[in-house]
């Protein structure tokens, strides 16, 4: 048989096909490791930029929510989260002056608000990043509108205090407190408020009836049919005719008590003499005297400068630089010369709505019948003050209004310059319920004359007369407390401008 040999032989190459199709396979192994690398990178790069991006928006989201909120309400809590998306948390700090800064709901008198947000991405990175978070920290100043609080004082009186002629006095769990001096109530009303002298006497007279607490450092006189309608502490205690405490009485000296004297409670004092008439009890003690039995502590005397424009027009925008008392008043309105009822009407419409300053450098003379009618709270610097003819002060909506002359001298005591003059009211002239008014002047305030008066006083001298109604509403002064930097500031405190903005990521 014929065999035919093979002329190529496949034994030798059956090693080499295998090493070529592995190499092929290596080859599109290392192009897949590649292309799934670069793209599980990418992926990794674009969901970290995703999440930066949200973080970053979620956190400025926080800073425009918080300024919204606390441009238009107070501050309640110096944590601000949100609910749902977008995702953030806000911090609120305050700075008063140079100091540091203090985490909380900034008080009347700080001078900047830090708003701190933090966000957080929606949808996060692939593994834990630095991206998911971004932080941005604005920084805000101060608009306190409204006032502080004065501590429940109804009036201050530094160098002394007096009625007479049928006043009457609503001021129910308020305090008429007299710094210096004395303090005196010859009249027939009834007034409804606590006294205390710290360093003076006390006289009541006629039928004055004090529907409240009487305390002095010094001496009480109480005569003709006057009443205290709660307790008495004093130094020392005179009675006369058919006076009465409804309450106790504590003298830590001589207690002298005229016939037909009532005392309802019990009269406790280092000695007691004349006839006792009706007294429940007595008790001889000794010792020092309680303190004031309202609990309101020495205010001091406050003081409240205010430096006159010297803008020759008409309006000016305040500025966050000007003065810290004043800066919740956007706008001020100087008049030359003395300002009459028709040119404070003017300077009040030009506000038209804004809290502003009417300047009145030369004095308020109100010497005719008519209405001054508000529309925005607003302050009026005078060195002086007259109202009379039956004026009245009015408004549709709820405003305040501060009628001030400036204590120029910052020596914690009322320094009446011989530019300045008293502030008086008199003639029927009327403040009505939708205005309450502080009157702040270091000279002599005199409120007399059958006028209806709403608001606070503090003043130098401070005195009430002739039939007039005062009625008692917390008016507070703008920007700061009114205890002389002792009691706890308690505008009401909203975001101004915004000084800056700025991220703060590592």
């Amino acid at each position: 048989m014929l065999r035919l040999k093979r002329l190529n032989s496949p034994e030798p190459e059956r090693g080499s096909s295998l090493l070529a199709v592995i190499g092929v396979m290596a080859v599109f192994a290392i192009i897949s490791v590649t292309i799934v690398g670069s793209t599980m990178s990418a992926i990794r790069v674009s969901s970290s930029t995703q999440a930066g991006v949200q973080a970053q928006a979620a956190a400025e989201a926080g800073i425009d929510a918080t300024a919204a909120l606390l441009s238009t309400a107070p501050c309640t809590s110096a944590l601000i989260q949100s609910i749902g998306v977008p995702k953030y948390s806000v911090t609120l700090s305050y700075q008063v002056g140079s100091d540091e800064w203090k985490e909380g709901c900034a008080p009347a008198n700080a001078s900047l608000i830090r708003v701190v947000s933090t966000g957080t991405a929606e949808a996060t990175g692939s593994v834990v990043d630095p991206s998911d978070t971004r932080m941005v920290e604005a920084i805000y100043s101060v608009k306190t509108s409204g006032s502080a609080k004065t501590g429940g004082i109804a009036i201050y009186a530094d160098l002394g205090f007096s009625v007479i002629e049928s006043v009457t006095i609503h001021a129910k769990d308020s305090t008429i407190y007299v710094h210096e001096g004395n303090a005196s109530c010859i009249s027939s009303g009834a007034n409804n408020v606590d006294i205390i002298v710290k360093a003076g006497d006390v006289t009541l007279g006629e039928s004055c009836g004090i529907f409240g607490d009487v305390w002095a450092s010094g001496a009480v006189k109480v005569e003709g049919s006057s009443i205290i309608h709660e307790s008495l502490i004093a130094a020392k205690l005179n009675t006369l005719s058919t006076a009465q405490v409804i309450g106790n009485v504590w003298v830590s000296g001589k207690a002298t008590i005229g016939l037909g004297t009532k005392i309802g409670g019990t009269l406790t004092a280092g000695s007691v003499a004349g006839l006792l008439g009706s007294i429940l009890s007595v008790l001889t003690a000794s010792g020092s005297q309680p303190p004031p039995v309202s609990n309101v502590a020495d205010p001091g005397w406050f003081e409240l400068n205010y430096k006159y424009s010297n803008n020759p027009n008409k309006i000016r925008v305040q500025s966050p630089k000007d003065q810290a008392h004043w800066k919740s008043f956007e706008s001020v309105y100087r008049i030359e010369g003395v300002c009459g009822l028709p040119e404070l009407q003017a300077a009040a419409d030009s506000l038209a709505g804004r809290p502003g300053i009417i300047e009145c450098a030369a004095g308020v003379d109100v010497a005719s019948a008519g209405v001054l009618t508000l529309g925005s709270d607003i302050a009026v610097i005078a060195e002086s003050f007259k109202f009379r003819e039956s004026a009245q002060i009015n408004s549709a909506a709820k405003h305040k209004l501060w009628l001030v002359t400036p204590d120029g001298s910052p020596n914690n005591k009322p320094t009446c310059n011989a530019k300045d003059g008293p502030f008086v009211v008199s003639q029927s002239f009327k403040v009505n319920p939708n205005v309450d008014v502080m009157v702040y002047s270091p000279c002599a305030v005199d409120i007399s004359t059958s006028t209806q008066w709403r608001g606070q006083i503090w003043g130098g001298t401070v005195h009430l007369g002739t039939s007039g109604v005062y009625t008692y509403a917390e008016v507070g002064f703008p920007g700061a407390p009114s205890t002389g930097g002792a009691g706890t500031p308690s505008g009401t405190v909203t975001l101004g401008p915004r000084d800056s903005i700025r991220d703060v990521n590592g």
